[in-house]
């Protein structure tokens, strides 16, 4: 951490000296200094939001990758490289000690606390603005956000799930940062899960009534008003407030079923209009679709995975097979909903939200760095949280009619099971029969509720609702990441077959549920997440050590690039 002090403020220091037009022959040597307008404030906060891909190390400790050098039905085996060895590590569980760069711990861990350094430094300036009588209302708002946001990412990932307040003063939680820093080699104590989640719900609370779109540009890069209640949400859910989880999604969505329905994304335009797959990604990740409520450039070279050359782990076999290649409970055979696209459909395939933009560094040569879109809060994922705390709250009807709401906006070509005038065919009854608990497995897993929480106690009824809701959260959110984080509030116990090893088992309260830190943060002296024997055997060996060098280059050909390209083909054609 002593270490990552450094790049934080010199980070920091670089972002200032770009905004001010400060060089190294200005007189006024602390940037910081300089921060004294309104608007300097407003540029500021444009770098505070992360360009790490926090999401990715999510994804590939879930159920939504697979293996693909395991043995598959028919005992076949196939021997593919990885894009970089760090993806051999999260796969098995491991902890990351190969690489330092994109999707990885270190890359998640510097560039969430270097976004908060800029929020603190930031809500520094405003007091003082503040202080000379100028509304910095909105400024301020944004900064607690999106402060409150970076240390919930860095939760999600490093920590145990929220269990209650009793149990989760007992976990570890990560360093809260609520000041800029001043010295080089502070000391951090990490505290425990219950502070952190109370410290981000303060910082939303005190922004909430602040934020405001006035400002913006194009609000959806920022935490504009609906983006900020979708945000206290997710964090609701999360915690398990149910009655305030419906207050900010119906914030979001508003109560009236035919202006949620207009707010969701425009699926028949994606799938029926565009046929490749960057028109289809630029689709997703627009920022004019009122699906979006926030959007940000991150530097993560994930989306090659997809690819034979790297093809080693991929949305593939029962990880495909239990999401949009198959039936569900009101449509038949094949999610309709969106393309499925594949550049060898033996090895994996992508959704195009997941797809990448390419950033030259040496056009000459054709080189630079590859680029995802975190579509960091949408409609559609919001609805199916207000559907989830509705079935919490035991109002099942409610929470059906909004997964019917949300099948709605997927029901491309009137493909699903409907009734009159193209309605849905969603009911309680049709989803009990599917979700029934004699049904498969990855349809009706164990849900270990009672064991996270003994309070926490469902009905038969509540229980079929909320594995619908899993189900179309699984679909909704593929290679975001957010199957993890359903993964581990509710307990679900995932296996990992890895090569020609027997497959692993994540139990429900595994200590590898929580992702451990990096490796030089806990080299510089913070505390690592425990890591007690559980269920499979835990290697502990690489717990420490030297740091290691990067395995793969972060720097790709664009040739290379637009070649992967080409190659994808759309899967699910009927």
């Amino acid at each position: 951490m002593k270490k990552n002090n450094i790049l934080y403020i010199a980070l920091l220091t670089l972002v200032l000296g770009v905004m001010t037009g400060c060089n190294f022959l200005d007189k006024n040597p602390d940037m910081r200094a300089s921060i004294d307008t309104k608007e300097k404030v407003q540029l500021l906060l444009v770098s505070a939001y992360t360009d790490a891909n926090a999401g990715t190390i999510c994804e590939f400790s879930s159920d939504n990758v697979i293996d693909n050098n395991s043995p598959d039905e028919y005992g076949h085996c196939n021997n593919l490289l990885p894009l970089n060895k760090m993806y051999d590590e999260i796969f098995g569980w491991y902890p990351v000690v190969s690489s330092i760069q994109q999707d990885s711990p270190y890359n998640i861990w510097n560039g969430c606390y270097s976004a908060i350094a800029v929020c603190n430094q930031a809500l520094k300036a405003i007091e003082e603005l503040e202080a000379k009588g100028i509304n910095m209302n909105a400024e301020k708002g944004e900064a607690l956000m999106s402060r409150a946001y970076h240390h919930f990412l860095l939760a999600t990932v490093f920590c145990h799930t929220w269990k209650d307040e009793n149990q989760s003063k007992l976990d570890s939680g990560i360093y809260y940062m609520t000041e800029p820093e001043t010295m080089v080699a502070p000391t951090y104590y990490r505290g425990t899960v219950y502070d952190t989640y109370k410290h981000i719900e303060e910082d939303i609370n005190a922004a909430l009534p602040l934020i405001s779109d006035e400002y913006y540009s194009v609000p959806r890069y920022h935490f504009n008003v609906k983006a900020a209640h979708a945000f206290a949400a997710r964090f609701y859910l999360y915690t398990r407030q149910w009655s305030k989880v419906l207050h900010h999604a119906n914030l979001v969505l508003t109560t009236d079923d035919a202006t949620t329905q207009a707010m969701l994304f425009d699926a028949t335009y994606a799938k029926v209009t565009c046929t490749d797959i960057t028109s289809e990604f630029n689709a997703w990740t627009d920022a004019k679709s009122p699906a979006n409520l926030l959007i940000y450039t991150t530097k993560s070279s994930a989306s090659y995975t997809a690819f034979a050359s790297y093809g080693r782990y991929g949305f593939n076999r029962d990880a495909r097979k239990y999401t949009t290649s198959s039936e569900g409970p009101c449509w038949k055979s094949r999610w309709p909903g969106y393309h499925v696209w594949s550049a060898d459909q033996q090895y994996g395939s992508l959704i195009a939200w997941f797809y990448f933009l390419f950033e030259y560094t040496d056009k000459v040569n054709g080189y630079g760095f590859i680029h995802g879109i975190t579509r960091a809060f949408t409609t559609n994922e919001t609805l199916l949280a207000r559907a989830e705390a509705k079935a919490q709250m035991n109002d099942l009807n409610g929470a059906v009619n909004d997964l019917r709401i949300w099948a709605q906006g997927y029901n491309v070509n009137n493909s699903m099971d409907t009734i009159s005038d193209g309605v849905v065919d969603l009911t309680l009854g049709k989803i009990k029969k599917f979700y029934h608990k004699g049904a498969n497995v990855n349809w009706v897993p164990v849900l270990h509720n009672t064991d996270i929480c003994p309070s926490w106690v469902l009905s038969a009824d509540q229980e079929a609702v909320i594995d619908c809701v899993l189900h179309f959260r699984r679909l909704e959110t593929i290679h975001t990441g957010l199957r993890w984080h359903d993964i581990k509030r509710y307990g679900i116990e995932i296996t990992h077959a890895q090569g020609t090893d027997p497959a692993h088992k994540l139990i429900w309260n595994d200590d590898r549920r929580a992702i451990q830190l990096p490796q030089e943060v806990i080299l510089a002296g913070m505390a690592a997440n425990p890591r007690v024997i559980v269920g499979d055997k835990v290697n502990t060996a690489t717990q420490g050590g030297s740091l290691p060098l990067p395995s793969q280059p972060a720097v790709y050909s664009a040739a290379e690039s637009m070649g992967l390209g080409a190659q994808l083909t759309i899967q699910d054609n009927d």
